[in-house]
């Protein structure tokens, strides 16, 4: 609690401005500018296709580990995250984040709906949404108390010209040996390759406490910040709430 005080407290010192319009504003122009990025040429990856047949021969070894030695020490390698989490800032603007990850072995997928809702002049809200699905992450590390994660897929605007961006993702966990306690980071950058405009750069820490546990049912009070950067210019400040519901 002392924590979401004092995170309380330092967004309330930050300055104060409308994102939602701005972010769309920023989207229609960067659609509307010509990208054309056609080099014309092809570079050849010599060698660089063994690097990759070598590890797709490797990956279910790798999985076949993960599911006999470190389920035993990590129970939540086979196992569903539901998440309904949200956060806001001072001066009525809020996300919200329905989520929900499926995680087997040394594989993950993971979708999340990112809407952000904020105060108009007429007393109502202004609102957008973005889809957020990381097709595939590899859970590289799943230990008794370190988790992580790498993970890419795509992040799609609903609004505008429904533009659709690369998304990567890198995730690290500390918990306790019997998951009832777990402090948890993730970074997120969603971007256009080959072009300099990110559209959105986020980073979020969390403190997931258990509140209850029913065989391999368990429950989480979530408690942190988040940062999104949208378009390079427009910033989000948050502090973050929510539940995390866990079955494996």
């Amino acid at each position: 609690m002392k924590t979401s005080l004092i995170l309380a407290f330092l967004f309330a010192s930050l300055p104060v401005t409308g994102q939602v319009d701005k972010i769309k504003a920023a989207s229609a122009d960067y659609a509307g500018e010509s990208k054309s990025t056609d080099t014309g040429g092809s570079s050849s990856g010599s060698g660089n296709g063994g690097i990759f047949v070598d590890i797709l021969m490797f990956l279910p070894h790798w999985q076949a580990y993960k599911l006999q030695d470190d389920r035993q020490r990590y129970p939540p390698m086979v196992s569903l995250d539901v998440f309904i989490q949200g956060a806001f800032k001072p001066a009525d603007t809020y996300i919200f984040w329905p989520r929900i990850r499926a995680n087997w072995g040394l594989f993950s997928t993971d979708f999340r709906m990112n809407y952000m809702m904020e105060k108009n002049d007429t007393g109502g809200f202004t609102s957008l949404r973005t889809s957020d699905w990381q097709v595939l992450q590899l859970n590289l590390i799943t230990s008794r108390f370190i988790t992580f994660r790498v993970g890419a897929g795509t992040m799609t605007e609903a609004f505008g010209a429904n533009r659709q961006f690369t998304e990567v993702t890198l995730a690290f966990g500390i918990h306790a040996p019997d998951q009832s306690e777990v402090f948890f980071l993730e970074y997120r950058d969603a971007f256009e390759s080959g072009a300099d405009v990110h559209a959105r750069f986020e980073f979020s820490g969390q403190y997931q406490h258990q509140i209850f546990k029913t065989g391999g049912f368990r429950g989480y009070l979530t408690a942190g910040g988040a940062y999104q950067k949208y378009y390079n210019t427009i910033d989000f400040w948050g502090i973050e709430a929510g539940v995390l519901f866990r079955l494996y």
